[in-house]
């Protein structure tokens, strides 16, 4: 097998890791908006608790470190799938300004200094330039240009000047910088040569904005294609004569220029121009840094030794950054130094050598360090073979050790994230204890019920022998109306009764019949007794489902009052098949009649005085004079006993009552079991929410609990998960 298909065959296997990384990328994601829930909660949560020892967990617990820790670890992943997604092994190549970075890269493509500038006359620009090796040789060179967006220009390449010159706040919009003039370099910084070279870059921006603003936001669509004569156009500020005519590059995001390399079985892959050190325009640090970690496979620097040349902080400075950019795999295994050899310029063969000898005593590690001429096309073609070689031997294993470390570094993160969680996860346990609780509640409920009703009972015990002032006054209105509408008739009335055919003249007759009329008129006045009975027991009813609704705190179950409410209960204990059913019907449905209690005596009364057959008057000398007066009579007396039975009765409703609470007091509190039907029904949730204004801050609390405990576990992440080799 060729190199070519081996590098096929090594960019074939990364592929399906793409897909295990972006599962890992979307659980993370999802992780990361349940910690924003969580942290909300956690807000919410803190003010409620009144356990300081809680409180304080909660305080600590750091979730926006949490969210951090898992951004960093997403844009790891970010990287790492960019790598693997790629469908080029990437070289990219590193050097300080004027160290032949530039004649490395066109003796390796074929490119001449017409599409690659190099730094003979002024600096390089600095765009960043991606050259693919096209299989086909056959075809034209050509370049794709992607111009920034107005935003991204304003963001990556305006607003980094402006924060590192000190010059306020940044334009947010292209009409803000072109039309407002640029803030003067603080007098702190004028002294300094190299922000003043950094303003004079700003400059350019500004003073040639109307060169180039056409361009921005030219490429969202789709990149534009450009010839290869037109390359330089488009990454250099002047042309071949040196002129400076070009000021496209200031628009430019990216360049990628396709051609077919010179070199015979190198496969699929790119050369990157990564910008180096030492110029004098900002952000270059920061694209360096991002370029080589997520896009190089192997890295070479390039360095140019002069006479009585060494290692200098810059060279260092550069390697330190490029190492830092990814270190999950050790960067003397993927990359290497070139040292400049320059014989057609001045010799510095035996500089090179010196830095040669002493590379490591700069702490400069990399996998070889050759002295190659950069712009001798055959040396630097033995180079990249070697370098093609080590890679396509080594890129495998670099691939899993770098995933390897990810998935660890993932996998630590997904320990550290559960161990914090699981430390709060219980936390809330104890905050609702509604066992607890809930007996306290019921025995308060209990204490509450039964001295209530206590103290009713003895309300009532004292009214026992007191005139219940309801059925008293019914009694005066019934007799009032006795004697008021005696329903005497005049003897003018009795004797054209006595005529009728049916009296035939009897005077006899006509008195007997208005003896059982009489008896008849009495007992109808007195039947309006029922209702002053009825509504003594109905006040009696009023006030025992009072107590019940304000005192013992049952009123929130419905909004049925009085009577209704005692049915309503004990319909609903009824369908909870709840023994308590039995006395709240006894009650509700029980009722003081007049018919139950007093028409025994009335009617004895009524009898004994108002009977025809009894009656003892004498008939002989019959008159209608004597027949009213003695109808008269009669009715008087009967009034009169009627009346004293119902003054001694006007204390039996008050007697009736106490003995009748205390049958209700027996069958919902003494009766044997009652203390636990009432337990049973109580310990419906939705029964005592409603009853105890407390439990309903318990069940908020129960609620909060499982909330937090539920998001904390949701929260969690499972660590198989996280596999993705």
């Amino acid at each position: 097998m060729n190199r070519t298909q081996v590098i096929n065959n090594i960019l074939k296997q990364r592929k399906p890791l793409v897909q295990k990384i972006e599962q890992v990328e979307t659980l993370l994601s999802q992780r990361q908006e349940l910690l924003k829930e969580l942290e909300q909660l956690r807000l919410t949560i803190i003010p409620q608790l009144d356990n300081p020892v809680s409180v304080e967990l909660l305080k600590k617990l750091d979730l926006n470190k949490l969210q951090s820790l898992i951004d960093s670890a997403l844009a790891a992943l970010s990287k790492l799938k960019r790598r693997f997604a790629r469908t080029t092994l990437n070289i990219g190549v590193v050097g300080r300004a004027r160290q032949g970075k530039s004649r490395l890269l066109q003796s390796i493509s074929g490119l001449t200094r017409a599409e690659i500038p190099d730094g003979d006359r002024e600096h390089c620009t600095g765009v960043r330039s991606t050259i693919y090796h096209n299989r086909n040789s056959n075809q034209e060179t050509y370049g794709v240009v992607w111009f920034h967006s107005e935003r991204s220009f304003l963001q990556e390449i305006i607003t980094p000047y402006y924060e590192q010159l000190q010059l306020g706040n940044p334009p947010l919009k292209i009409q803000e910088f072109a039309q407002n003039p640029l803030p003067d370099l603080p007098d702190t910084l004028k002294t300094f040569a190299e922000y003043k070279a950094k303003y004079e870059h700003l400059k350019k921006y500004k003073d040639n904005l109307g060169k180039y603003y056409k361009l921005l936001g030219t490429t969202e669509a789709q990149p534009l294609k450009i010839t290869r004569e037109q390359i330089r156009e488009y990454v250099a500020q002047d042309n071949e004569q040196g002129e400076r005519i070009y000021f496209n590059y200031l628009a430019v995001k990216e360049v990628k220029i396709i051609c077919p390399f010179p070199q015979a079985d190198i496969g699929q892959i790119a050369l990157i121009d990564l910008p180096g050190l030492g110029d004098t325009g900002i952000g270059d640090q920061e694209r360096l840094i991002k370029t080589v970690g997520e896009d190089v496979d192997v890295i070479i620097f390039v360095k140019k030794p002069q006479k009585g040349d060494y290692w200098a902080d810059v060279d260092v400075k550069l390697y330190d950054i490029t190492k830092s950019s990814l270190t999950e795999i050790s960067i003397n295994s993927w990359s290497y130094m070139i040292l400049n050899h320059t014989p057609t310029v001045v010799d510095n063969y035996l500089n090179c050598q010196d830095l040669q000898k002493s590379i490591k005593d700069n702490h400069i590690e990399v996998l070889q360090t050759v002295i190659v001429d950069c712009a001798e096309k055959n040396a630097v073609s033995v180079f990249l073979d070697k370098v093609l070689n080590d890679l396509v031997y080594s890129i495998t294993d670099l691939d899993r050790k770098y995933a390897r470390t990810c998935q660890d570094r993932i996998q630590e993160l997904g320990n550290m994230i559960n161990s914090e969680l699981n430390q709060v996860r219980t936390l809330l346990d104890d905050y609702a204890n509604i066992p607890r609780q809930s007996l306290e509640l019921f025995n308060r409920f209990i204490d509450n019920l039964s001295y209530s009703m206590m103290e009713l009972r003895q309300e009532l015990q004292q009214k026992i022998g007191t005139v219940d002032p309801y059925f008293e006054n019914q009694v005066k209105q019934a007799l009032d109306t006795c004697k008021l509408d005696p329903g005497i008739p005049s003897e003018n009335a009795i004797l054209r009764r006595s005529v009728q055919p049916e009296y035939k003249g009897s005077l006899r007759s006509v008195y007997y019949a208005y003896i059982a009329e009489l008896r008849a008129h009495i007992s109808q006045n007195f039947l309006s007794l029922n209702q002053g009975l009825q509504q003594s027991m109905f006040n009696l009813k009023n006030t025992v489902a009072n107590l019940l609704i304000d005192e013992v705190r049952l009123g929130e179950l419905t909004d049925q009052r009085g009577v209704n409410f005692l049915k309503y209960m004990a319909t609903l204990f009824e369908s909870k098949n709840n023994k308590l059913e039995l006395g709240f019907w006894t009650f509700a449905d029980f009722e003081m009649s007049y018919g139950d209690l007093l028409l025994q005596l009335i009617r004895q009364h009524l009898n004994e005085l108002l009977s025809p057959d009894l009656d003892g008057m004498n008939i002989d000398n019959m008159t209608a004079s004597s027949v009213k007066e003695n109808l008269q009579l009669l009715y008087d007396e009967a009034i009169a006993k009627c009346e004293a039975t119902l003054n001694e009765w006007l204390t039996k409703p008050s007697e009736v009552e106490f003995f009748m609470f205390e049958e209700f007091s027996d069958r919902i509190l003494f009766a044997e079991g009652m203390k636990d039907e009432w337990s049973a029904f109580l310990n419906d949730d939705e029964i005592r929410s409603k009853v105890w204004i407390e439990f309903r801050q318990i069940e908020e609390r129960k609620h909060l609990q499982m909330s937090w405990k539920n998001q904390v576990t949701k929260t969690m992440i499972p660590n198989q998960e996280l596999v993705f080799l």
